[in-house]
């Protein structure tokens, strides 16, 4: 039995947690907050936050939502339904809220975790799990204290915690992900006016296409992921993305077409310039009910260019504009940092490009007793993450045994390689998101623990239909072997 020390009582902590206690190792969690959930706690959430997917998709394997959630559920009840989950595995009791690492080592045998208020605790293997969502991005802006000084309200989405903040205001939304159009619909609502300020346009997916057929059935399944060119390509793969490129460029030109049709994209002129088979990743938005609709009818603003300054409470703006709103809301995303970590060690798992590399986005063969768990990203965070806790669980057991470090540098080069020129959005995520090859990835990991990647034997079936978790229940309770 080792002590393992937990960063993180996020997803990604959570069943990690679990994964390891279930191996019969003493566990303790460090959450820097009061209370677990990481980007889904309510000091971290947005008002009006919902999942990007389904209930039915955005859950552990062996702990489904409830069924009384709404299919696509708040930031409260996925709240719950993590503090649930936690209480139903009996990982409370693990847990130390309130615990700030300041810094850590690692003296030969053991990592030395030093936390703020002076305590330090030995562990045989730390397991970080801060995740992708680690710190408020803010872009540097000349002026903005001007601006606040002024009596102008600045916020990241993730300290907006009531709809109230923006009732009766001019808010300004900087952003086009999921946050700042979450937002900038719910300010349209509340406010007195809404302005919303994005470099370029994205795609966004609605949640029924065609407003009958739910999302999950064109982007989350096998088939789906057939149409992505991949670094390691199946067969099928192999034949779409040679003789049948006329094919898949059909098939994305339709899809956009559909998009462009139901969405009035045109009307709203926020038809994106590039191609949706380029965005596609984590940061793919779900369409906020009513967005579109609140564009094309002028209760949201959209100007596509950027903020150039502040100059008491007037914005600035790139295009020669210049706007007096009474909050600014910045949906502008996460810095991934691990500020706890020695620099020769950050300097070990990140390229000069700052991309994480490392070996199934869980480790790195040089750096000792130490893994990663949610620096695996994709659209259904809680399996993704659940597997590679499985994985990493098993191999600190010593029931997977890893290939030669050099192989497993080889992989991690090519992974980086491939990246940078073969598919340039997946450095988005600090280069932690494994969509829109969330199988390949799954299949990577339980072919690695000796296990089962298809829950039935029907291949046209399981090629067809869309993830689901309850499936992995029953393949990770099968065998772990050597690799």
């Amino acid at each position: 039995m080792k002590h393992i020390g937990i960063i993180g009582a996020g997803i990604s902590g959570l069943t990690t947690a679990k994964a390891f206690l279930q191996k019969g190792h003493q566990v303790t969690v460090l959450e820097k907050s009061e209370g677990l959930g990481g980007v889904w706690h309510k000091s971290r959430s947005y008002a009006g936050v919902t999942t990007q997917t389904t209930r039915d998709e955005y859950a552990f394997s062996d702990f489904p939502m409830p069924k009384h959630y709404p299919l696509w559920p708040t930031g409260d009840q996925v709240q719950a339904y993590l503090k649930n989950y936690a209480i139903h595995f009996d990982i409370m009791q693990h847990i130390r809220f309130g615990m700030t690492v300041k810094t850590m080592y690692y003296d030969g045998f053991n990592w030395i975790v030093n936390l703020e208020g002076g305590e330090s605790i030995s562990f045989a293997y730390v397991v970080i799990c801060t995740g992708t969502f680690h710190e408020p991005h803010v872009p540097e802006i000349p002026g903005r204290s001007s601006y606040t000084d002024a009596g102008g309200i600045l916020l990241h989405s993730s300290n907006l915690s009531a709809a109230d903040q923006l009732a009766g205001k001019d808010v300004v939304v900087v952003g086009f992900a999921k946050s700042a159009t979450d937002i900038a619909t719910t300010a349209a609502d509340v406010g007195k006016s809404c302005t919303l300020i994005y470099r370029r346009a994205q795609w966004k997916v609605p949640r029924y296409f065609g407003n009958s057929i739910n999302m999950k059935y064109l982007l989350f399944s096998r088939f789906s992921e057939a149409f992505f060119n991949a670094r390691k390509k199946t067969v099928l793969q192999q034949v779409l993305h040679s003789v049948g490129k006329p094919f898949v460029w059909l098939h994305w030109r339709m899809l956009e077409l559909l998009l462009k049709k139901q969405f009035g994209l045109k009307k709203c002129n926020m038809l994106p310039t590039h191609r949706i088979e380029d965005q596609i990743s984590c940061s793919l938005g779900v369409e906020p009910v009513g967005f579109y609709s609140k564009i094309a009818t002028g209760q949201i603003r959209g100007i596509c260019t950027e903020i150039e300054r502040f100059e008491g409470r007037d914005v600035v703006l790139k295009n020669g504009q210049v706007i007096r709103p009474d909050v600014v809301v910045f949906g502008t995303g996460f810095k991934q940092r691990l500020p706890f970590l020695q620099v020769q060690y950050q300097e070990m798992i990140t390229t000069a490009s700052g991309m994480y590399s490392l070996y199934r986005n869980i480790l790195h063969p040089d750096l000792p007793q130490m893994g990663f768990v949610g620096f695996n990203s994709s659209l259904f965070t809680t399996l993704t993450s659940e597997v590679a806790a499985h994985w990493l669980a098993a191999t600190v057991s010593g029931e997977l045994i890893l290939p030669p470090v050099e192989d497993m540098l080889h992989d991690m080069r090519l992974m980086e390689r491939w990246r940078c020129e073969g598919r340039p959005i997946a450095a988005e995520f600090s280069g932690l998101c494994v969509a829109p090859f969330n199988y390949q990835h799954l299949d990577e990991l339980m072919k690695d623990l000796g296990l089962r990647t298809r829950a039935s034997k029907n291949v046209i079936y399981e090629f067809f239909k869309p993830i689901n978790p309850k499936d992995y229940k029953k393949m990770l309770a099968g065998k772990a072997t050597i690799i």
